[in-house]
């Protein structure tokens, strides 16, 4: 028989240190987007103004990948907490399910103890706000690339408007 009272369905603890990791997980992502973005037009802006503009377009797939590889840091980062704070006692097994729950994907089975199953909940959250967060960065990269290219198009044919 299910267990319906207040402690399995509501668990402070858990809320707590999903929040917890949840605010660190958005400050890192919100610091990784600002200096990849920043990085990325400071490079734009040096290639146009060496006139190297054909190199803009693989800087932008470099600069995509750097961007991709803020969800795997997220992923380690709750992988981390969850194996750290005893949750799920094997480093390997935290890491997978950090990954599957931050995807949503899914995991198969949950590794979690009773009760705390708020904390996938809260980590497929910060992945969903992550991946959203990353694709509005990557358009504005991507209209950063077209504005340069324009830019860069009216210098070279010394069209000035």
């Amino acid at each position: 028989m299910p267990n319906n009272s207040s402690e399995a369905v509501f668990n402070l603890e858990a809320l707590v240190f999903a929040g917890a990791v949840l605010f660190l997980i958005l400050v890192v992502h919100a610091l990784y987007m600002y200096i990849t973005e920043n990085w990325y037009e400071k490079i734009i802006d040096s290639l146009v103004q060496a006139r190297r503009f054909s190199l803009a377009r693989p800087a932008f797939y470099v600069m995509s990948f750097v961007l991709t590889l803020s969800h795997l840091l997220e992923i380690y980062i709750w992988g981390i907490a969850l194996n750290l704070t005893g949750l799920i006692s094997n480093s390997h097994h935290a890491m997978v399910f950090a990954g599957s729950a931050y995807t949503t994907v899914g995991f198969g089975t949950n590794p979690l103890p009773q009760s705390w199953d708020l904390v996938m909940v809260v980590i497929a959250l910060s992945g969903m706000v992550a991946f959203g967060w990353s694709i509005s960065v990557l358009v504005s990269m991507t209209q950063y690339y077209k504005s340069a290219r324009t830019q860069y198009m009216k210098r070279s044919t010394g069209i000035n408007s």
